[in-house]
C-alpha cells in the first residue's frame, strides 16, 4: 500500500496541497479551525501519527513570505546585560545560521515595556518568541497569547513553555569528574545570588504569589540546585562547601561579594583545592583575591568557571579552565521546536537539553602522581 501523499489529504478535504502543507508546518495565514482539520486527516489517513512524536513530520516548504519563519528575540531595553551579552550573540548567531537554511529571519528587538513588545509582537506576526533572560510569568502568559515561547537559558520553571538550553546537573558532574581525576577531593562552590541587578527586571514585576516568579531572580537557579544536590547527597562529600552569595547591587559590589565567599572557602576544613565558580566574571575576582592572600593559581589553588568560551581569561591573560556552554547549538534548535509547537500546539511543552563541553585552560593542576 503506497503512503498517503499531502495530495490525498488535500483531496479528502477540499482543499489545496499549499494549504496542507502550510497547515501541517503551523505557518502561514490559515484558520485554526483549519489546521485541526487538517493535521486530523493526516493522521486519519496515515500520513503520520503524533503519538510520541517529538518533532513534527518534514513537509517540503512552498515560496512565499507567509510559509518562512520568523521568530522574534526581545530584550528590555533598559537592562544593562553586561557579562551576558556574548552568550546571547553565540545562541543569535546558531538561530541565523539555522533560520538561513529554510530563509526564515530572526528580530532582535529591545522594548521598553511589556506592552511596546505585545504591540510589536502582534503587529509583525511573528510564528514565535525566543526568549534570553528570565521573565515574569504574567509576561510569559501575555506573549503566548500571540506566539509560541521558547527559553534559551537555563530558567526552566514556568509551566507552559519550550526550552533549549544545555543541562546544568550534566555540566556539574562533568566538572567534578574533571577534577577528581586531577586528583582533587575537596572541591568548593561560589555562586551570587543577585537582588536588583541591572540586567534583572525590577522586583516589582514578579508576583509574590507565583512560585516560579520567586525562582526568577537568578538565572543560575538550575546550576546552584545541581551544585547543592551533589554537594550534600553524600556523606564522602559533605564537607564540599557550596557558598551562594546574596548581593543587593545597590549597596554591594562584587569585589565585596565575592570577598564574603572567599573567606568561608577559605576557612572550610580540610581546605578546598579547587573552587568552581557560576560565571567568569565571579571567577577573575576570586583569583585576584586569592593571589592577594599570597595563593598562587593553579600552584595552590585550582579554579573553574562556567562559559570559558567567552572572555575566559584570567586578568593577566592565562585561559580559563571550565565549562564550554553550547549557546550556537541551542540557537540553532529554536526553529525545530518552534515549528514542533505550531504544528502541535496542544503537544506537551518540552524541556530539550545539551551536553556542556571541558575546556582545560590553564588554572587546574593536577595533584596526581
Amino acid at each position: 500500500m503506497n503512503r498517503p501523499t499531502l495530495k490525498d489529504i488535500a483531496a479528502e478535504l477540499g482543499v489545496t496541497t499549499m494549504t496542507v502543507s502550510k497547515s501541517l508546518r503551523g505557518i502561514g495565514r490559515i484558520s485554526e479551525e483549519t489546521r485541526r482539520l487538517v493535521r486530523r486527516k493526516a493522521e486519519e489517513i496515515g500520513y503520520f501519527s503524533s503519538k510520541d512524536r517529538l518533532f513534527p513530520p518534514f513537509v517540503k516548504a512552498f515560496s512565499g513570505s507567509d510559509n518562512k519563519l520568523s521568530l522574534l528575540c526581545p530584550t528590555v531595553g533598559s537592562l544593562d546585560r553586561g557579562d551576558v551579552v556574548p552568550y546571547r550573540n553565540d545562541m543569535m548567531t546558531g538561530l541565523n545560521r539555522s533560520l538561513a537554511k529554510m530563509e526564515g529571519t530572526a528580530v532582535a528587538g529591545s522594548f521598553a515595556t511589556l506592552d511596546e513588545m505585545l504591540a510589536f509582537l502582534n503587529k509583525e506576526h511573528f510564528h514565535g518568541v525566543a526568549l534570553s533572560e528570565p521573565y515574569p510569568t504574567r509576561w510569559l502568559n501575555a506573549m503566548r497569547k500571540s506566539a509560541p515561547v521558547i527559553y534559551t537559558i537555563g530558567h526552566d520553571f514556568q509551566t507552559g513553555v519550550d526550552s533549549v538550553y544545555f543541562n546544568e546537573a550534566r555540566a556539574t558532574a562533568l566538572a567534578v569528574n574533571k577534577l577528581r581525576t586531577a586528583g582533587h577531593r575537596n572541591i568548593a562552590w561560589l555562586g551570587i545570588l543577585d537582588r536588583h541587578a541591572p540586567f534583572l527586571l525590577p522586583d516589582e514585576e514578579f508576583s509574590d504569589e507565583d512560585t516560579a516568579d520567586w525562582l526568577s531572580h537568578s538565572g543560575h537557579g538550575m546550576r546552584y540546585a545541581s551544585w547543592l544536590y551533589l554537594a550534600n547527597q553524600h556523606p564522602d562529600l559533605a564537607n564540599w562547601p557550596v557558598c551562594l552569595i546574596e548581593r543587593d547591587w545597590t549597596t554591594t559590589s562584587l569585589s565585596e561579594a565575592v570577598r564574603q565567599g572567599c573567606r568561608k572557602i577559605l576557612e572550610t576544613r580540610p581546605q578546598p583545592t579547587a573552587i568552581v565558580c557560576a560565571s567568569n566574571s565571579i571567577a577573575r575576582e576570586l583569583i585576584a583575591q586569592l593571589e592577594e592572600t599570597g595563593l598562587h593559581i593553579p600552584k595552590d589553588i585550582s579554579i573553574v568557571s562556567y562559559g570559558v568560551e567567552e572572555e575566559g581569561l584570567t586578568q593577566d591573560g592565562h585561559a580559563l579552565s571550565g565549562l564550554v556552554m553550547p549557546m550556537d547549538k541551542v540557537g540553532g534548535l529554536v526553529p525545530e521546536v518552534v515549528q514542533r509547537r505550531i504544528a502541535y500546539p496542544e503537544g506537551l511543552p518540552i524541556s530539550i537539553q545539551l551536553d556542556a563541553s571541558w575546556n582545560p585552560g590553564e588554572t587546574v593542576r593536577s595533584l596526581s602522581f
